[in-house]
């Protein structure tokens, strides 16, 4: 069984099929999904340490959950937010709904005493199921709507889910039904956006994007389907539909003779910090017979600060093993200069906000030319996302970034339309 390498948990996966099947198998059960989240826990990692804030985890996970005898399952989804499948027996919504009031309030007590620089609030939010029948992921996803709406109100320590919200769910409900049907249909395809040397005048590498292709041929923006995954946490499914995908391009060109370029795919926190995703893609170069260059790994730059020490270790691991990781929207409001020396990336990717915002302004350029210089100083290669003039491109090519990727050369294309503008 999968599991949650700081808490010993299931991970998510493993959490719905096990909540799933108890339901099924269980018609007489009186049961409530919760989902608890902390505010402030990210100053535990800044203000004490990472480790310190796996310790905090932990002691979440068995405050609330270990020990707690109406458990079926219950699992960490993200960071410091957990989810849990109770069975509250012949207790009423009311009396459900004091206990976790109250086991709130002790631990935000516990917690409080531990690290009195820290204001911490635990809130959860509650579906109670009408019966064992409804569909666990969309129970799940109640509990977590139901949540999201008191987010920084400091006051509530808990929020049930409230049938007018519905609308809401049904569209994140539409999207995942699309998108399990697409799956299902091999429909999700893989779109090219290239990057562009300036200086050799060609196309030195690319993006994988996700696209749905209905039966019709029309294509479904990422829009319509990537938010939906992400708040119901398996985004991780398309992560590895793509990074297949990405190994498979890569081997076609192989087996053609075409000119092999670096292709980089998007990964979540989700899968990038499982304990077995550096040995999995270790084994898809075995079984691809590719080489491990070609394959760059995109994470977002809040991976990075949020989680520096596991995402330091897996990031040295796939380079150790001949592939390349990029930090991609580096600028977009997490950066911590006193670490980015530090993170073990190949590439930075400058986020597009610099391209619409910082490069129509004097300051802005100023800052813009001081990031190049700065990143190229330590050695860091930079790719400039976002570019759609000529005069943004001739701006960031002068400050000394080479490569763009934008609009500007061209938007996502079909790997066939890639192929026959770009590969030789």
């Amino acid at each position: 069984m999968a599991v949650d390498f700081i808490t010993g948990l299931p991970d998510f996966n493993e959490y719905v099929q096990i909540c799933s099947e108890h339901l099924e198998n269980n018609s007489k059960g009186n049961f409530v999904v919760v989902i608890n989240d902390v505010s402030n826990f990210k100053f535990i990692n800044k203000f004490y340490s990472h480790e310190t804030g796996n310790l905090f985890i932990r002691e979440m996970a068995k405050f609330f959950y270990s020990n707690n005898p109406h458990v079926v399952c219950a699992c960490r989804i993200d960071s410091e937010q957990f989810s849990a499948l109770l069975d509250i027996g012949r207790a009423s919504q009311a009396a459900e709904l004091n206990h976790i009031a109250i086991m709130n309030a002790q631990f935000e007590q516990l917690m409080s005493a531990k690290y009195p620089d820290i204001f911490i609030h635990v809130y959860t939010g509650v579906h109670f199921l009408e019966n064992t029948k409804e569909e666990f992921r969309l129970a799940y996803d109640k509990a977590k709507m139901s949540k999201s709406k008191i987010k920084g109100q400091l006051d509530k320590s808990y929020n049930v889910y409230n049938p007018d919200d519905y609308e809401i769910s049904e569209n994140i409900m539409e999207s995942m039904s699309l998108f399990n049907r697409a799956k299902e249909n091999d429909r999700i395809v893989a779109f090219l956006q290239p990057k562009f040397s300036v200086s050799q005048d060609k196309v030195v590498g690319a993006e994988v994007l996700a696209r749905i292709e209905e039966i019709d041929g029309s294509i479904i923006p990422p829009g319509r389907f990537i938010p939906a995954l992400e708040q119901t946490g398996i985004i991780g499914v398309l992560d590895s539909i793509m990074i297949n995908k990405c190994f498979g391009i890569i081997k076609k060109w192989q087996e053609e003779g075409k000119e092999l370029i670096p292709i980089s795919v998007n990964v979540s926190r989700q899968v990038f910090i499982k304990p077995d995703f550096v040995d999995s893609m270790k084994q898809l170069l075995k079984e691809y017979k590719i080489p491990a260059e070609y394959i760059d790994f995109e994470i977002l730059e809040s991976m990075f600060v949020e989680n520096m020490d596991l995402i330091v270790n897996t990031t040295n691991a796939l380079r150790e093993a001949g592939f390349k990781v990029s930090m991609d929207d580096f600028g977009s409001g997490y950066s911590s200069l006193n670490q980015i020396a530090y993170i073990p990336a190949d590439t930075i990717k400058l986020d597009n906000m610099f391209a619409r915002k910082s490069l129509g302004t004097d300051k802005g350029r100023h800052v813009v030319k001081s990031v190049i210089e700065m990143l190229h100083g330590i050695d860091y290669h930079i790719v400039f996302e976002g570019i759609e003039t000529a005069e943004q491109r001739d701006l960031v090519s002068g400050y000394g970034c080479d490569v763009i990727q934008g609009y500007f050369y061209s938007k996502p294309i079909p790997v066939k339309e890639f192929e026959e503008n770009y590969q030789k």
